[in-house]
């Protein structure tokens, strides 16, 4: 669910699917934005395609976008019309070959730090976030990779897979909460913890 929809500030943007075998999702997602009374802000369209995984948060001035194979240039563009209305500065990262989204290798943990993975984030963000005094914590690199697909429910705390054991030490030691599941399952299909939620409301930190 992550996918279909972005929530910013005052309402949402419907994402378009980058993968053709998933077009269509757009149209539930979009009722359930009306039935909930939420304002929908744009609907990705013409040759934009976008995708909610590959967005995310740094803090509340500025974001950030994995343009690639599911998140192309014009569709940024029309995410970054919306955010530059409400004074947000948007970041754009140009993920390697055929990755997706960004949230393969960033995911915000707290208000200050972030889960990476160093090895498909380029040097000048990494640079960007020490600039930004926001605290990187690499994923163990014999943990499964969708580890840093991780959810953190408030700062500080995160929902992880039971499966990444060297990474849930690294957090353990930084003082980061983690609530372990049972999730490897869930990987064959393709997707991660982050993958699988769409947070609409969160609650200013």
């Amino acid at each position: 669910t992550r996918d279909q929809v972005v929530a910013v500030k005052g309402g949402a943007i419907v994402c378009r699917m980058g993968a053709r075998l998933r077009r269509g999702e757009e149209g539930p997602a979009t009722r359930k934005l009306a039935s909930l009374g939420m304002p929908i802000l744009r609907t990705i369209h013409g040759t934009g395609i976008f995708e909610g995984g590959s967005f995310a948060f740094l803090n509340e001035q500025t974001a950030v976008v994995g343009v690639g194979a599911r998140a192309n240039a014009e569709g940024a563009r029309q995410v970054e019309d919306v955010l530059r209305a409400q004074g947000v500065e948007m970041l754009k990262v140009d993920l390697a070959g055929y990755r997706q989204h960004i949230d393969g290798g960033l995911a915000m943990i707290d208000v200050d730090t972030a889960l990476i993975n160093p090895g498909v984030l380029p040097f000048w963000f990494l640079e960007k976030l020490k600039a930004m005094n926001i605290r990187t914590i690499e994923v163990h690199h014999e943990d499964e990779f969708f580890t840093v697909n991780c959810l953190a429910v408030r700062p500080g705390r995160v929902i992880m897979s039971e499966t990444s054991k060297r990474t849930l030490e690294r957090l353990d030691k930084a003082g980061i909460e983690v609530i372990p599941i049972e999730f490897e399952a869930v990987y064959r299909g393709g997707g991660g913890i982050h993958c699988s939620t769409a947070p609409l409301v969160r609650d200013p930190v």
